[in-house]
């Protein structure tokens, strides 16, 4: 099995399993960790998922729920800290996923083994606020992976009622790809969005001492325009 065949065996099982998390006893979340194996939280914490319920005073079109993983020492408290900044009023900001890279220690509580699959396992768990089902499907933010171009074949775009063939005939590679040097990775994956369309998002990923030590960079390709024309 070459590693592509692995990076999508991995995110294949991953989507899986997320779909199949009980939003009632978000706690059980354990056999995440039996398909990213090469994630470890620290002795005494364990992975859990934290969901944020919207404020009343919302408007009604943002009534929709958060969600992200988080770590806990115990079986309901998340490991938090004081976030770093706060923007207009807040500590969240879609563009850089604030609460899950800022407000909550995340990746200091998981030791991660520095190779390819050690930082394509990071890299699912940093966006999976975009994939949990439990997040609102209004944000802007939510994605659907794309791992090949069978996929592009399903996708329902909102508005239209038969296939796109600029999509479906897509040339571009859309599977995972992984390059590392050293301690840093390069990590890219392809992703829909109504909001976006067929986007390819690179991001870099450094480690230092069994940890995930700087996730940055997110930077994004097209690969093809689409946008639902909603607005909130």
């Amino acid at each position: 099995m070459n590693q592509t065949e692995q990076l999508l065996k991995v995110g294949r099982a991953y989507i899986d399993a997320l779909n199949k998390l009980d939003r009632n006893q978000p706690e059980k979340v354990a056999h995440i960790l039996d398909i990213l194996d090469c994630v470890h939280p620290e002795p005494g914490c364990h992975l859990g998922i934290y969901i944020e319920k919207p404020s009343p005073n919302e408007a009604p079109s943002h009534m929709c729920d958060q969600a992200w993983f988080i770590c806990c020492r115990d079986k309901h408290s998340p490991i938090k800290r004081i976030p770093y900044r706060r923007k207009n009023g807040g500590v969240y900001n879609y563009g850089d996923m604030c609460y899950l890279r800022f407000t909550f220690d995340f990746f200091n509580h998981l030791s991660i083994e520095p190779t390819a699959m050690g930082a394509w396992q990071a890299y699912l768990l940093s966006i999976a606020k975009t994939l949990l089902p439990f997040s609102g499907g209004l944000y802007y933010t939510k994605r659907e992976l794309i791992f090949s171009h069978e996929q592009l074949k399903d996708i329902s775009l909102l508005f239209h009622w038969e296939r796109i063939p600029e999509l479906v005939n897509l040339k571009a590679d859309v599977s995972p790809s992984i390059q590392i040097r050293d301690k840093q990775a390069i990590v890219s994956c392809c992703h829909w969005n109504d909001w976006g369309g067929l986007i390819r998002e690179s991001a870099k990923i450094t480690f230092f001492n069994g940890k995930v030590y700087f996730l940055e960079d997110f930077t994004e390709q097209v690969l093809f325009k689409y946008d639902c024309g909603i607005r909130f």
